[in-house]
């Protein structure tokens, strides 16, 4: 990659303490932008350059919002350059963003996420399995596939609904950053800003009961220590990844229709709707979510107030 442009992701993973996942999207973007530059030098780009770099993203089929991320990741590098006297004129800030279509989060109603966070519960144990990982998957007619570790499935989708998390701060999530009795927990979001989340009496005993196995489970293993500290593993022992999670959602979901194209962060999306629906004032939420701006939490009420609107007219006889 481009030296320039290698010296900012150092910067932003250094002293700006972005996540690695948020460095890797950044150096995708800029990746971008380095191939369309064909070798010339970042700092010699001009706004016609960023205009015209823009355009080709949209005549590859890159969708609005993935075009506006490349984008802002420009404006970064360029504000970077000016900051550090290498550059003075920033050549991205005239470029507008593209217009994107607003779309409302995906969330579920308390009881449907209720009934998802219990889905677990369903799944059929390997009676002839040794411990979790080893059972099977196949299928039995009108019940839920043989999964590998359903306790831990529960405990996990729990854990996300009632903290209102980010799938990649419960994959972070360490055994140290728990309060007693697993009421809260400290998480580290965007930026490693700290945070305390809590945790319901039904998470907490969904946790409780996976932590038990997840010990069985190390106390078999020879080297546990790449292990211990991470709380959901694996039914292989190592740390989930936000992509295991991922996976471990869809081997659920793609078992009721009803709960199709539900991803973790739908979660994260119902957990909010359920505080304000609640009467929960939307500064404390935006402090539970740990949004930077208040903004960000105000889509939520355009959520429930929609979804409100689609219930009275649905139901109510004059509606």
């Amino acid at each position: 990659m481009n030296a320039r442009f290698g010296e900012y992701l150092s910067y932003l993973a250094g002293v700006r303490n972005l996540s690695p996942r948020s460095i890797s999207s950044y150096r995708r973007d800029l990746a971008l932008f380095e191939s369309w530059l064909a070798g010339r030098d970042p700092l010699t780009a001009e706004g016609r350059d960023v205009l015209l770099f823009v355009s080709s993203l949209g005549e590859d089929g890159y969708d609005p919002s993935s075009v506006n991320r490349t984008l802002a990741a420009l404006r970064g590098f360029y504000r970077y350059a000016i900051r550090f006297g290498v550059l003075e004129e920033d050549p991205a800030s005239e470029i507008k963003n593209l217009k994107t279509a607003k779309r409302l989060p995906r969330f579920l109603f308390a009881e449907e996420a209720e009934r998802l966070c219990e889905l677990p519960s369903a799944a059929i144990p390997d009676t002839d399995a040794s411990g979790p990982g080893e059972a099977g998957t196949t299928a039995t007619k009108g019940r839920m596939p043989r999964l590998p570790w359903p306790v831990r499935d529960r405990a996990l989708f729990y854990a996300l609904y009632t903290s209102g998390c980010r799938v990649s701060e419960i994959a972070s999530l360490k055994m140290g950053d728990f309060g007693p009795g697993y009421r809260w927990a400290i998480v580290r979001g965007k930026g490693r800003k700290e945070r305390r989340v809590f945790l319901s009496a039904k998470a907490r005993a969904a946790l409780s009961d996976y932590l038990a196995e997840r010990a069985s489970m190390l106390g078999r293993m020879r080297d546990k220590s790449a292990s211990a500290k991470s709380v959901f593993l694996s039914a292989r022992g190592n740390p989930l990844s936000v992509r295991g999670i991922q996976y471990i959602l869809s081997r659920y979901t793609d078992a009721d229709p009803a709960l199709s194209a539900v991803s973790p962060h739908a979660f994260r999306h119902s957990f909010a709707t359920t505080l304000l629906s609640g009467g929960a004032d939307i500064r404390v939420v935006q402090e539970m979510l740990g949004h930077s701006s208040v903004s960000t939490t105000q889509r939520y009420t355009h959520v429930t107030r929609e979804r409100l609107t689609a219930l009275y007219h649905q139901a109510h006889p004059h509606g």
